[in-house]
């Protein structure tokens, strides 16, 4: 079975007629793809695009959140559903600015990590370019926990993270190592894993 089925796949309740289920359908993967499927403004300042490129990547990570199930013995302190960033904070206050918003009806609580040992206290980790250095180390100390991590740095989903955003031809794109996932105990909608490249752990890849 795919690692996935249990978010935004379930049937709604009730019967409604089938054209009102078509509808609807077709109305959530518009509203899915162009939450994801975001292209990046060319801009002719580096520095402009950056910004712009952090700001869309909070974004992925919010939207992320929302198709993501963990186990249900996955607790959090005070309600709260806690997204990490582990080195230098590259989306300035992009992420400020989604906390506080509803995720799986807890309330969305971002933290920003230096040094400190990584714990699964995060439910979403984001691993900074800075740390590519000690990343093998922080994957095998969160292997097998239910934390989602996630990077754009290169490789990142074959050394086993979990997504690795990117860019292709200016738009934001995402692998998903399954291995990792299914590792976690995490189960991702089929719906987010039709828009992401899927791979496993050094292997090849799988265009979806």
């Amino acid at each position: 079975r795919n690692p996935a089925d249990r978010v935004d796949d379930a049937p709604a309740p009730g019967n409604p007629p089938r054209r009102s289920n078509h509808l609807a359908q077709v109305i959530g993967q518009a509203a899915l793809l162009f939450a994801f499927l975001c292209c990046l403004p060319v801009s002719s300042k580096a520095d402009e695009q950056l910004v712009t490129e952090y700001q869309i990547k909070a974004d992925f990570l919010y939207n992320f959140t929302r198709f993501v199930n963990w186990p249900d013995n996955t607790t959090q302190p005070e309600n709260n559903f806690t997204l990490c960033v582990l080195g230098d904070d590259t989306f300035g206050e992009s992420l400020d600015l989604l906390a506080g918003r509803n995720v799986q009806g807890q309330v969305l609580n971002v933290r920003r990590l230096s040094a400190q040992p990584v714990t699964d206290s995060c439910r979403v980790l984001y691993i900074s370019q800075s740390d590519s250095y000690r990343m093998a180390d922080i994957l095998a100390t969160l292997s097998g926990k239910p934390v989602l991590t996630v990077s754009d740095t290169r490789e990142f989903a074959r050394q086993g993270g979990m997504i690795r955003l990117k860019l292709v031809e200016n738009k934001v794109r995402f692998d998903i190592n399954i291995d990792a996932v299914e590792r976690a105990g995490l189960n991702i909608s089929s719906k987010l894993l039709s828009l992401a490249t899927i791979v496993k752990d050094s292997g090849p890849e799988t265009a979806r």
